[in-house]
């Protein structure tokens, strides 16, 4: 196919690229809105931002600029990591994903670096176990560990509430459940 039949079978009429356009920037502004009032939310006192009276108090600023003089304010931050040590959090959360990011990398390469050169035939089935267990939802596989596991050490229940909880003894009955007296 030639150049020229290739621009004419890819070109879009111009309404229909402005419209698309249009509807890639509302999106993008409707996508970003949460993450940007929750930062602009962040340098203001809790009189603004969880006003009652009016939408433009966060926007403006007024019960900032009258307890701390100025529209913006820092003190939040102060707060949380200063005062609330929340600074520790934040080691304890990047340790750990370090951690677990090195060693799935670490025994992911190597797994899929044998595999790749194995000539067996397990290898394309583990390859597709592996894109099965990919796939499904993590939270398949926690509440099938939780209701197993669980079940009589720590008490998760594993039926409905209505069929444990026994009105005239006010015990749970069934016997995956934490058991009141």
């Amino acid at each position: 196919m030639s150049e020229h039949l290739k621009s004419v079978a890819f070109r879009r009429p111009p309404l229909l690229a402005a419209l698309c356009n249009a509807l890639v920037v509302l999106w993008l502004l409707v996508a970003a809105f949460p993450f940007v009032w929750t930062v602009w939310g962040s340098f203001k006192v809790e009189g603004d931002f969880f006003s009652r009276q009016s939408f433009w108090d966060a926007v403006s600023g007024l019960k900032t600029t009258l307890q701390t003089g100025h529209p913006f304010t820092l003190d939040g931050y102060y707060g949380a990591w200063v005062v609330n040590g929340f600074w520790r959090s934040v080691i304890n959360t990047a340790i750990v994903t370090v951690c677990v990011t090195v060693i799935s990398l670490t025994f992911g390469t190597l797994g899929g670096y044998a595999l790749a050169r194995s000539g067996h035939r397990y290898a394309f089935w583990l390859l597709i176990a592996a894109l099965v267990f990919r796939a499904m939802p993590h939270i398949t596989l926690v509440s099938a560990i939780c209701c197993r596991s669980f079940s009589s050490t720590s008490g998760a229940c594993c039926r409905p509430p209505s069929s444990c909880w026994s009105r005239s003894t006010s015990h749970l009955r069934c016997g995956c459940c934490i058991r009141f007296s």
